[in-house]
């Protein structure tokens, strides 16, 4: 598949996916992250989920509809459910492979290195007990303008979330710009001609869209969200609706709606440690882990997520989950790079938060390997 290279000239460069359109993002949390986020709005790229519009007034609040609705209940929950997220269903393990994938910022095309990235059911049929009571199932609708928009459902383990969203329109949803590639990079992205965007207030977020599911005037869209390392307590989701008005004007943007999803119950995290002081947290569907202290990366290389190179979940069993692995010329070699992930950020103060593509059972998990540094439980 090839993107649009009309007129540009294809440079010799030949650079993986960690280099132009990474899972990999180190970001600075604080209490001014949230108002930068909107501002950044007139100036989209991809590394941003918005549009580039600018010119939004506060409109009158889309009409809200709070539903506790069996029928949509019994669709979020159940083994589907779970297999659509974390498992295999809809999905095919993809090879790494290349592709020419144009930079509208640089004006110039680049020859693009997507990793491996592999899906599988394990552990699926312990997903009630690993993170059943944590999954919040009270479906939420939300008309914006003629797009229907439907919270399924919500699981938070307080470092990572992941939200299961479905967009409906008649006719054809046109907010949402996805395809396969994006789903193995930066997920979905709100489209130029797209009259509102919306985002988690509480995190950076990765959106999949399940295209075997999904039809043209229905996307089944799930959400992997990294938490706000700033906040000390996660009791809810916040969506922020946003809709525009005059595009061409050039005015602050306006949260113009908000939807408020409750978390009553975080899935179980454990901790472990590298004897260096540095820690990591493990819960069924994300790893957080501290890189400052045990890996011999300095404070600006552990800043960088790139010298994070290789992170696995190794099992009491002597099974392994490569979470990810790429190339490092003179320090690390691997036949195929890996990116066995949904969604990965770090962070200023040397933390990554790997959301994982599948569940992880951490009644069995033995030790996590970063790099060369083995973490032990405490």
């Amino acid at each position: 598949m090839k993107r649009n290279t009309d007129g540009i000239k294809l440079t010799e460069s030949d650079i993986s996916i960690e280099e132009f359109d990474a899972p990999f993002q180190a970001h600075e949390f604080s209490k001014g992250y949230k108002k930068a986020k909107i501002k950044m709005l007139k100036r989209y790229q991809r590394e941003s989920r918005y549009s580039n519009k600018a010119g939004m007034i506060r409109a009158a609040a889309a009409i809200i509809l709070f539903l506790t609705v069996p029928v949509l209940a019994a669709t979020a929950s159940g083994s589907e459910f779970f297999s659509r997220i974390w498992g295999a269903a809809g999905k095919e393990n993809i090879e790494s492979h290349t592709e020419e994938v144009y930079d509208e910022r640089k004006n110039d095309t680049y020859i693009v290195t997507y990793p491996q990235r592999d899906y599988t059911d394990e552990h699926l049929e312990k997903a009630g007990e690993l993170i059943g009571d944590a999954v919040s199932y009270e479906p939420v609708v939300r008309d914006i303008g003629d797009t229907r928009l439907t919270v399924l459902a919500v699981v938070c383990d307080g470092n990572a979330a992941v939200v299961a969203f479905t967009l409906e329109r008649k006719g054809g949803v046109n907010c949402l710009a996805y395809s396969q590639l994006d789903n193995e990079s930066k997920g979905a992205w709100f489209s130029e001609d797209s009259p509102f965007y919306f985002f988690v207030a509480e995190g950076n977020e990765n959106i999949f869209v399940d295209l075997d599911k999904s039809t043209k005037e229905r996307l089944y869209c799930y959400d992997y969200i990294v938490m706000d390392s700033g906040k000390n307590e996660i009791n809810g989701l916040t969506i922020q609706i946003c809709r525009f008005s005059d595009k061409e004007a050039d005015k602050e943007t306006e949260v113009t709606d908000k939807i408020f999803l409750p978390i009553h119950k975080k899935a179980e995290c454990r901790d472990f440690a590298n004897g260096e002081g540095a820690s990591a947290g493990v819960s069924p569907i994300s790893m957080k882990v501290d890189v400052t202290d045990g890996l011999g990366l300095s404070s600006e290389e552990a800043y960088d997520p790139w010298h994070v190179y290789y992170v696995s979940i190794n099992y009491k069993d002597g099974t392994d989950y490569v979470v990810h692995e790429h190339e490092i010329e003179g320090i690390h070699s691997c036949e195929t790079e890996i990116d066995n992930v949904s969604y990965t950020c770090g962070s200023t103060d040397g933390r990554l938060v790997f959301v994982f593509n599948r569940l992880v059972d951490i009644e069995n998990v033995e030790s996590i390997t970063v790099n060369e540094t083995v973490y032990m439980p405490e």
